[in-house]
């Protein structure tokens, strides 16, 4: 019995030591309630993408109108993010964020509403999706810029690496829960689930007591500030560099929205829930992913997994290019996810480590034009691609392509300090004038 309960000991030690590793910040009461809420958002909005998608293109017949579409959700990334920034550094960011959620839930529940009642046309589709990506782009920003003021520093990578968990497993979470309302009821039901997850996402964010903003007071100019950060991250040389291949990795390698409703339908011939699928592979091998990073402490291993993770994450698109079957993409769209997670997770808490207190949620704004408007971009680029040359051609394009640019990206000296040594927390860059 005494052998029993010294081998009980054991595992539940080793089980402590693995949660304090991979799951610190969690420990912290407000970075829970954050995390949950960053969950039932981004759970929404994949399962959105994945409604709308399927949606779109069986009104249209169209993956032209998918990119279209697409673009209208993350095209409010071009140019709302430097105000989300600038309002996160003014305000109580907790308060800027609980908006961001309340105005995402009446948003769905009126697509929800038209849908059911038979009154959705391709215009209101356009247009709420210009709306939820408005609202997404001030929840993101806002959501960056509070994460470092709910946990210590030293935390930092793994606050980071979990919340980027949130937006990987979500891929996993969000498309599985509206599978069998797709296959079953269609759409209209899927945006009832999403309006669900975002009302989640209104409760946890109410429950957080910390109060932060920036370094901004009253009267403070918006363009001076904004060119404040800007001038911060182009005089840093880590961050500049950091800036340019988040661009060119969200532009190649994660604009994939617009593709999958296609590979699904006319590739694989698996209908409305083989894009769930494929949606779920990502979430799956990201999840895993992000996890993973959230428990590597070296920054020289961070530095060398951000380069492997960059080249395998425009190699492991030539996977789906040539899978034949649904099993075989699915595996492909878990590498592709992993490979992405790990690379954004690292580049995020890279930014963040860099990036001075008092305009943390400038800077945030600004990198979320490289994370969604490139994106939005690149997937209205791919819907009209696809339509021209297919699915598979556009994802060996790309793929190669990226991966090519990170070899390359070895030329430079500031990125190639990045790979070999990390980014130390004492490596913050000095502020400038709000």
């Amino acid at each position: 019995m005494a052998q029993l309960f010294r081998q009980g000991q054991h595992v539940t030690n080793a089980l402590s030591g693995i949660g304090s590793r991979y799951f610190a910040a969690l420990a912290y009461a407000d970075y829970r309630w954050l995390w949950i809420a960053a969950m039932g958002g981004a759970s929404a909005y994949w399962a959105l993408i994945v409604a709308r998608g399927i949606l779109v293109l069986e009104m249209s017949d169209s993956s032209a109108w998918v990119g279209i579409v697409t673009f209208a959700a993350m095209g409010p990334r071009f140019l709302i993010p430097p105000l989300a920034g600038y309002l996160a550094d003014r305000f109580n960011r907790r308060d800027v964020l609980a908006a961001a959620y309340w105005a995402n839930t009446v948003n769905n529940g009126v697509l929800a509403l038209l849908a059911l009642t038979g009154s959705l046309e391709l215009w209101h589709v356009l247009a709420l999706s210009i709306l939820n990506g408005t609202a997404r782009t001030f929840q993101m920003t806002a959501t960056a810029s509070l994460v470092p003021n709910l946990v210590p520093r030293e935390k930092l990578l793994n606050a980071v690496s979990l919340n980027s968990a949130t937006q990987q497993g979500s891929r996993l979470i969000g498309p599985g829960l509206i599978a069998p309302l797709l296959a079953i009821y269609g759409p209209d039901a899927a945006f009832v689930g999403c309006t669900a997850f975002y009302a989640l996402g209104v409760v946890m964010i109410s429950r957080i007591e910390t109060r932060s903003s920036g370094g901004l007071g009253r009267g403070s100019n918006l363009l001076s500030s904004l060119g404040s950060a800007a001038g911060v991250v182009y005089r840093h040389p880590e961050l500049r560099v950091l800036f340019g291949i988040v661009a060119f990795h969200c532009a190649m390698t994660m604009s994939f929205e617009a593709i999958f409703p296609a590979i699904s339908l006319n590739v694989l011939d698996t209908g409305r829930t083989g894009v769930s699928y494929l949606m779920m592979g990502v979430g799956a091998g990201g999840l895993v992913s992000a996890i993973f990073i959230a428990g590597v402490r070296a920054e020289r291993m961070r530095g060398r997994i951000l380069l492997v993770s960059g080249v395998v994450s425009g190699i492991s698109m030539l996977g789906l290019a040539t899978a034949t079957s649904l099993t075989t993409a699915v595996a492909a769209a878990a590498f592709m996810g992993a490979s992405q997670a790990g690379f954004m997770a690292l580049l995020a808490a890279m930014v963040q480590t860099l990036a001075p207190e008092e305009m943390r949620g400038r800077i945030s704004g600004l990198n979320q034009i490289n994370l969604g408007g490139t994106m939005a971009v690149f997937n209205l680029v791919n819907g009209f691609a696809v339509d021209f040359v297919g699915p598979q051609t556009v994802l060996v394009f790309l793929g190669l392509g990226f991966a090519g640019i990170v070899t390359a990206s070895l030329l430079i000296a500031a990125l190639r300090g990045i790979y070999f040594q990390g980014v130390p927390l004492s490596a913050r860059a000095p502020a400038a004038a709000a």
